[in-house]
This record gives C-alpha cells, structure tokens and sequence, in this order.
C-alpha cells in the first residue's frame, strides 16, 4: 500500500463506520394526525424494556430519541400514579381462575411471603441501632405480613410483591434507571404523567385470563439472585429486544416473552385503553409516548389475537412512521 492510498483508506472506513452507527433499529416512531381547526397532533412512541439495557442509551438516543423528547409538550410512561379516571373496572373475578391458577395464587402467597420477609432483613441491616429499635421486631412483623398478603385481593398482591422484590434488586451498574426515568431527568421540566387509567393496569391483569397469576410468580422468579447475574442477562435481553424489533419472537424463556399467555391482558386490553386516550389528544403538540415493546407489535397466538398499538394508530387515523 503507498502512502497516498493510506488517507482515502482511513476515510472509506470512516465513513463505513459512520454509516453503520446510524443504522441502529429505529424504535422510535412519530404519529402524526392533523385535525381542522387545531393543527397537526404529533405522538412520539418510544419502545422500551423495563430492565433500561445499555442499548436503550446508545448513539440512536442521543441523536433520535432525546431531540424528540425536547419537541415534546408532555411525557407519557409506565407507574406514575396521576392516572385519569377510566371505565369502571369490577376487579379480578376468582370463578375466573381455573385449577391452575388457584394454585399458582396459593404458591405465589407463600413465595410472596418469604420475599417480604427477605426484604424486610435487607431493610434492617440498613438502619443504624437507633432506627432499628423503633421497627417492630420480626416475628410480629413476619405476622402482619402473613395477614395481610393472606387478606389482600390478587392485583393488592401483586403491587406489594413488586414493592418487594425492587427492595432485593441488586444496585444497577449504570445509576439512571430505565429509559423513562433518564427521560424525566432530561426533561425536568416537562409534565410526566402515567400512561395507564387509574385503575388501568388492574384491568388488564383481570383480563388476563384464567392463568393471569403467572404475573405475581413471575415477579418472585424475576428479582435477580446478585449483581452478576443483572449483567449476565443483558447480553440476551439485548437480543431478545432487537428480535422484537425486528418483528421476530424472542428466545424461548425471555423475560420479554414468558407472560405471552396473558397478552389478551397485558397487550391487547391496555393497548384499547391507550387508544381510546390517544386519539382524543387533538391539540396540535407534539407528546411523547414511552411504551414496553410488546405492546407495540401484534399478539396473534393461542391465548390472544389483536394488533399491536402501531397499527392501532394507524386505524386512528394517524400517519405512522419510524423516526431513523
């Protein structure tokens, strides 16, 4: 090789690699609806994992995701709680439940038990000995716990079982959380509200069917045993997510795929709540939408059979398509 080619060599590869980073999945899509007499509606929906893998923060979101965010009015996810009202919603019908399920929400019980009480001890050894004599000791505390998850409803459950196991989690390497919250951060200006009615997200564990306590098991098996075991599932998460993006299904086993039996639930009830919210927004702003990554795409399987909140929008009326 002389000397001269050296310099159109390096710039062939720079521009190689130039392209290649920018040939990252989009998984950001605008919707966009113009409405006579109020403008032009634009909805950013972001696809996201609840985990905030390192690929959720790479080059696509610097440049695609967080511009968009900065053209928003509003920001729109999972677990805020400021939920509006939504259609009345009756709670989870036990006679719904089949011998399986019954026996999964016993089994969840006791294993939901033990996990509050793991965490409880993870909560004392944090305090200093002043703080700890003023908790209650813990074979009374191990006592009202056993009372009241024997007392509490199943969707109860399955929000104190959460509260739990996010006590177990091992500290995240990367501090920022998932993509929605690192979204909040960048924005601290920005109105953040839930994505869910009120009572949103029991309605769609109700409608989950008669397996729907897959939910509450998947909860205990879900909290990760140590930090090395967090980071030793990144790898496959990452791949299960760009599968998903890619309209593929994921591993078998995937934390993004084993609660497919409740999709009737999970993805296809929420995503008519969701609709039913979304095309009423009219007011020619651009709002941003961040939206677990299943719900996005089609459930057409044994236990569900619906669209995916993309194609549901474009039933709505909006123009749908990928931000690259």
């Amino acid at each position: 090789m002389t000397p001269a080619l050296l310099p159109r060599l390096l710039a062939c590869l720079l521009a190689l690699a130039c392209c290649t980073a920018h040939a990252a999945t989009p998984r950001l899509w605008k919707a966009t609806h113009a409405v006579e007499g109020h403008g032009t509606t634009t909805l950013y929906v972001l696809a996201a994992t609840p985990a905030g893998l390192p690929v959720e923060f790479d080059a696509y979101f610097t440049r695609t995701v967080l511009p968009a965010l900065r053209a928003s009015a509003t920001l729109s996810a999972e677990g805020v709680g400021d939920g509006e009202e939504g259609p009345a919603t009756q709670g989870c019908d036990l006679r719904q439940l089949d011998e399986q399920g019954i026996g999964m929400l016993n089994d969840a019980r006791q294993r939901i038990l033990t996990l509050a009480l793991q965490a409880d001890m993870a909560r004392r050894d944090a305090l200093d000995v002043k703080a700890l004599a003023k908790v209650l000791d813990p074979d009374t505390q191990a006592q009202s716990w056993a009372r009241l998850i024997e007392m509490s409803d199943e969707f109860t459950l399955l929000q104190f079982a959460r509260v739990q196991a996010a006590a177990l989690a091992p500290p995240s390497d990367r501090p920022g959380g998932n993509v929605a919250e690192a979204l909040a951060r960048a924005r601290p200006d920005i109105p953040v509200h839930d994505i869910d009615y009120r009572t949103g997200m029991m309605h769609a564990y109700c409608a989950a069917g008669p397996r729907r306590t897959m939910m509450l098991l998947d909860v205990v098996d879900g909290v990760p045993q140590d930090g090395a075991t967090a980071a030793a599932a990144v790898p496959r998460l990452t791949r299960d997510f760009d599968a998903l993006l890619h309209g593929r299904a994921p591993s078998d086993g995937s934390p993004l795929a084993r609660l497919a039996p409740l999709d009737a639930g999970l993805v296809c009830a929420r995503n008519r709540d969701w609709i039913a919210r979304m095309r009423k927004v009219a007011d020619g702003r651009t709002h941003f939408y961040v939206v677990p990554v299943r719900n996005l795409f089609a459930a057409r399987h044994d236990d569900a059979d619906c669209g995916g909140l993309l194609d549901d929008l474009a039933q709505a009326g909006f123009t749908v398509a990928p931000v690259k």
